[in-house]
């Protein structure tokens, strides 16, 4: 209801400059009584139009349903429009029109329609959310006048929606491997109380730590004067094995050939291991690498595990653009055993992740010297599994005992990732 218009054209200053002086003069010094009536009728006529559509302009408000908007590659999503008139007058024929956004495929965008007094109408239109991305819908327009059409005007409102369009839905499904549960699992040993999940509280008892004391519970149940008495905190012991997928959308690491299909479908696998964990209940986060010039610019795609975070993630991986700025960074520079920046970066994320984490990379096929190397992780339990893009064929779900991994290759298209 607190839109704001920007911008307010309004026509028909020629009559106004013009038409209404000369018909003044016309009746000021005109003898004739009839011509004076026609002149004197006609100058009320314009004014009353230009009142009316000063009166429309002050009463006319469009508003947005949705500040946001979010939908998956290739579905229909309806953007809606709410158009209201507060005032007592009608107004005939207001053209509603939308900006799409740059998406390339809509219906509907266009309106006719007239509003009575005191009355509103829903606007909405469809977009087919063709390419992955982050858009901005609008700003509308709304265009109108007064009844005899002398005075025409277009109004522009400010607000916007984004509108987020996700990778394409897909499925995944890769089992737990070496019996590593989802998500928290309770566990009865106290070592593994979690601090962030109360439970209960207890007497105090010699050796508890004194940062486990609940002096607000303690001085509400025994009071101040009752050193003795105190009460203890107890927490909710369980084992957290959140699931990180590190997604390589470096191109430098890409075949030339397929470089574009194959990067939108890594993004594509990292949504459907998104949604597979958060079906799951599985703590989730996110590492993102790209082919930005420094770890400080990469850093800031870094979804740490929590719950919440598959709407950020997604979110993310709608405003990816992997190609961006590319001209000014160097190509990919390997030597005889060295490792690509990929696999050094998973590395290093490896060594401070926490026990029992379940690490998912996403990406073209490494080599030897990244895989040799990734394998000191398994020295920090950690669960590391690869799902491959690449031409080679590869057995799917194929483990190496030498290395203690599985690597996956993922279909080039469809609605099954492996």
């Amino acid at each position: 209801m607190n839109e704001q218009k920007s911008r307010t054209e309004r026509g028909g200053k020629a009559l106004l400059k013009t038409v209404v002086p000369v018909l003044f003069l016309i009746y000021l010094f005109t003898p004739q009584r009839s011509i004076q009536f026609i002149t004197l009728f006609l100058i009320i006529l314009i004014l009353g139009a230009k009142a009316y559509s000063e009166y429309l302009v002050r009463h006319l408000n469009l508003v947005r349903r949705d500040p946001e908007l979010r939908a998956f590659k290739n579905e229909w999503l309806d953007v809606e429009l709410r158009v209201e008139n507060s005032g007592r007058l009608p107004a005939f024929m207001l053209a509603m029109n939308d900006y799409s956004g740059g998406i390339a495929v809509f219906r509907n965008i266009k309106r006719l329609c007239t509003l009575r007094g005191e009355s509103m109408q829903l606007f909405r239109w469809e977009v087919l959310g063709s390419e992955r991305g982050v858009y901005t819908i609008g700003p509308a327009s709304l265009r109108g006048s007064d009844p005899l059409g002398l005075f025409p005007f277009t109004m522009s409102f400010a607000e916007t929606s984004k509108l987020f369009i996700y990778p394409s839905p897909a499925f995944a499904a890769l089992k737990s491997p070496g019996g590593i549960p989802l998500g928290n699992l309770i566990t009865p040993d106290p070592f593994y109380e979690d601090l962030t999940r109360p439970r209960s509280l207890r007497d105090y008892s010699p050796g508890d730590e004194s940062k486990r004391i609940n002096w607000k519970a303690s001085a509400k149940m025994y009071g101040w004067g009752a050193g003795e008495s105190l009460l203890v905190n107890e927490y909710e012991p369980s084992l957290s094995y959140p699931m990180i997928v590190f997604l390589n959308a470096d191109p430098r690491e890409y075949e030339i050939k397929n470089r574009g299909p194959y990067i939108e479908r890594v993004i594509e696998a990292a949504a459907a291991l998104c949604l597979m964990a958060a079906r799951e209940r599985q703590t989730l986060g996110l590492i993102l690498h790209t082919a930005e010039a420094n770890y400080e610019e990469q850093d800031s795609a870094v979804i740490n595990p929590a719950a919440f975070t598959l709407i950020p993630i997604l979110e993310r991986l709608a405003a990816l653009q992997p190609f961006r700025n590319m001209n000014q960074i160097s190509s990919l520079i390997e030597g005889e055993g060295s490792m690509r920046p990929s696999a050094q970066r998973l590395l290093e994320k490896g060594k401070v992740m926490a026990f029992g984490t379940r690490l998912v990379y996403v990406g073209p096929s490494l080599e030897d010297a990244d895989y040799n190397a990734l394998e000191t992780l398994r020295k920090r339990r950690l669960s590391l599994e690869y799902l491959i893009i690449s031409g080679k064929d590869l057995e799917s779900g194929s483990y190496n005992k030498a290395r203690g991994s599985r690597k996956y290759q993922m279909k080039d298209s469809g609605y099954a990732v492996i």
